[in-house]
C-alpha cells in the first residue's frame, strides 16, 4: 500500500491547535489517516494524536466497526477536558478494497472513487448544516452569529470532542460510512479550505482537480497558502 504523505501548517495564528495521526497496521493490510482540529486549547488534539493506535480495536476485521469503537474510547478518555476538537479519521483497507470514514465535526474528508466520484464528509457545523443546528438547539443550544451556545461558551460545531461545558448540546456520536474502490483520499483540517464555511463548495470543485491528478499534501497546501491561510491547517493524503 502506498505511504500517504502529510503537512501542517501554523497559518496566522500564534499557536498551532492541530493534529494528525498516520499509522500503518501491517496485520490487516489497514492504513489509519486521522486529522484533530483542536479549539480552546490543544490538549484534546494532544491526547487523540498520542493515543489513538492505543485505543483502536482491531477485533473483528471490521474497518467501519473499528472507527466507531475508537471515537468512543476517545470520547470517553476527553468529555471532561474544557478544549475540544474535532475528529476525522478513515481506515484505506488494502484487502477489501475499500475506506471507512469516521466523521466528528467539520475537518472534511473527500475521497475520490474509482468511477470517478468524488465523496465529501458531512460538516457537523452549526452555520451550514441546519439539520445539525436544530438538533443542537433540541439538546438546549442557543444559535446566534454562527456559534451555538450553552452557558459560559459557544462553538461553530454541533459535534466534537471534549468542550465539558458545552456537553448538554454536543453529540459525540461520528457520522460513520464506507466507500468502495478509493483512489484518492484526503483527510484535513478547515483551514486548508474555509474556516468560515463560506466557499467550502466552490472549493472542492478545484480539490476534485487535484484528486484527478493525484495530488499530494505538499501540492494542497501549496494551493492553500497561495489563497492566504486564516487559520492553522492540515493536509492527509493518500493516493493509489
Amino acid at each position: 500500500m502506498n505511504p500517504a504523505t502529510s503537512v501542517a501548517r501554523q497559518g496566522p495564528r500564534s499557536y498551532q491547535e492541530d493534529r494528525h495521526h498516520v499509522t500503518y497496521i501491517p496485520d490487516r493490510k489497514w492504513q489509519l489517516l486521522a486529522v484533530m482540529d483542536g479549539h480552546g486549547g490543544s490538549e484534546v488534539s494532544d491526547f487523540c494524536e498520542k493515543n489513538i493506535f492505543r485505543m483502536m480495536s482491531l477485533e473483528n476485521g471490521n474497518p467501519a466497526h473499528s472507527l466507531s469503537k475508537l471515537v468512543f474510547n476517545l470520547n470517553s478518555a476527553t468529555y471532561r477536558y474544557r478544549a475540544g476538537s474535532t475528529f476525522s479519521a478513515v481506515i484505506i483497507s488494502d484487502e477489501l478494497d475499500l475506506v471507512s470514514v469516521a466523521i466528528l465535526g467539520d475537518s472534511p474528508v473527500v475521497v475520490l472513487d474509482a468511477q470517478g466520484e468524488l465523496h465529501v464528509s458531512p460538516e457537523h457545523n452549526v452555520r451550514t448544516n441546519l439539520n445539525e443546528r436544530i438538533a443542537a438547539q433540541e439538546r438546549g443550544g442557543i444559535y446566534e452569529g454562527g456559534y451555538i451556545y450553552f452557558g459560559e461558551g459557544g462553538l461553530q460545531m454541533s459535534r466534537a470532542l471534549g468542550d465539558m461545558y458545552l456537553a448538554k448540546v454536543l453529540s459525540r456520536e461520528p457520522e460513520v460510512y464506507t466507500i468502495k474502490n478509493p483512489v484518492w483520499v484526503l483527510v484535513a483540517s478547515d483551514g486548508l479550505f474555509d474556516p468560515g464555511h463560506k466557499n467550502t463548495g466552490n472549493l472542492m470543485k478545484e480539490i476534485e482537480k487535484f484528486a484527478k491528478d493525484g495530488a499530494d499534501a505538499e501540492t494542497l497546501m501549496d494551493w492553500a497558502e497561495k489563497r492566504g491561510l486564516e487559520d492553522n491547517a492540515t493536509a492527509v493524503v493518500w493516493c493509489k
